[in-house]
């Protein structure tokens, strides 16, 4: 089970939703938390932090080891890139808001489905299709593999 965390920015303009897997990494393991606009003057660190489409994300490196570490994950192949991408401690989504942006964008075709079945269901997939084709254009690190 994975729950979500909301978590405000650096420079608390920006939030974003976050799950981990499994619910192994607590938290807290997210030291700061960085979005477009408070990320300019930050020195970025690979042995702590990953890079999202403007965002970063700086981790408690020590203490992700310690969990993970005891849940089988061998030392070597914990990294911060490992941790997001792995889903350890990541978007719930695509995108840092992606839960509000999903929500809402899909709202107009909600309406369709008390109308037109068929025309719903064409909809939905037509605007799945091009909504993963917009992010990846728009270079979210977890479409890339889509």
């Amino acid at each position: 089970m994975c729950q979500n965390h909301i978590i405000q920015c650096k420079c608390k303009q920006g939030k974003a939703n976050f799950m981990n897997l499994q619910d192994l990494l607590p938290p807290e393991i997210l030291e700061n938390l960085y979005c477009p606009s408070c990320s300019e003057g930050v020195t970025f660190n690979p042995k702590t932090m990953v890079r999202d489409n403007g965002w970063i994300l700086d981790f408690d490196m020590e203490a992700a080891q310690v969990f993970l570490m005891s849940n089988g994950i061998p030392a070597d192949a914990i990294t911060p890139d490992y941790i997001f991408d792995k889903g350890f401690f990541s978007w719930n989504g695509f995108t840092p808001t992606d839960i509000e942006d999903r929500a809402e964008e899909r709202s107009e075709i909600m309406k369709l489905a008390k109308v037109d079945r068929k025309k719903f269901i064409y909809a939905l997939k037509e605007w799945g299709i091009n909504r993963v084709n917009r992010l990846k254009e728009e270079g979210w690190r977890k479409t890339a593999n889509l």
